[in-house]
């Protein structure tokens, strides 16, 4: 599987795999070829610690689906999580990530948005979703907060759609600036977008009062996962 880096911080080892089906206009990871390595799921494996949080990242880790469940053999699904962006998340390879904690990024309910902001429609993702709850899944669904692209009416939206579906985690994230698409959030934008959604249920929260990336990490990239 290609990565650019294995992050381990306290608690948590992250892998950042390099790979994406999307094509996002804020994209934190526009230069994600540069500096990637190919490395065997097995090989990966040595790397990551044991006792450890593992989370699998992007990109987009579902893109190679053959590396992904070698790699979670390799490894305590019990203690995986897997950040998605749900679009190759179907039936049979939710059937197969069982037990494993799900953390599905929907970057725009509107599906005109959606198509303009990744280049993909938002149908299967939506369907995903519905999937991951009939099947009882450990998984939150998080939404970047951009204003004047994803913003309030966005956010209601999606609250209202998994609403509809039952008591969701839901995480609203604040954007940070790439490439001029937009401004960094004020941090009331974000409490507003939370008590907005809290609306339609309660399982609600924000980066604002949940840090998602350790202050503290050691990064491991082509460097020394190459020798």
């Amino acid at each position: 599987m290609r990565i650019s880096y294995l992050a381990v911080s306290e608690k948590r080892c992250t892998v950042q795999v390099t790979d994406c089906n999307f094509m996002c206009r804020g994209c934190f990871s526009n230069k994600r070829h540069d500096h990637c390595i190919d490395i065997t799921p097995s090989r990966l494996a040595k790397y990551i610690p044991t006792n450890k949080e593992v989370m699998l990242a992007g990109g987009e880790p579902t893109i190679n689906k053959q590396d992904l469940l070698l790699l979670i053999q390799e490894l305590d699904r019990q203690n995986l999580i897997i950040s998605t962006n749900g679009y190759l998340l179907d039936k049979t390879l939710i059937q197969e990530l069982e037990g494993i904690t799900i953390h599905i990024d929907l970057k725009a309910f509107n599906p005109k948005l959606h198509r303009w902001y990744t280049g993909k429609d938002n149908t299967r993702i939506l369907e995903a979703i519905q999937l991951l709850y009939s099947n009882n899944f450990d998984f939150t669904v998080s939404t970047v907060y951009i204003p004047g692209v994803v913003d309030i009416e966005e956010i209601e939206g999606i609250a209202r759609f998994l609403s509809g579906i039952g008591d969701i985690k839901y995480k609203i994230i604040r954007y940070i600036p790439i490439g001029g698409l937009s401004r960094r959030p004020h941090i009331w934008e974000i409490e507003t977008a939370v008590e907005i959604a809290k609306k339609y249920h309660s399982s609600v929260s924000s980066s604002l009062e949940n840090r998602s990336h350790p202050k503290y990490r050691k990064i491991m990239d082509h460097s020394v996962l190459s020798k």
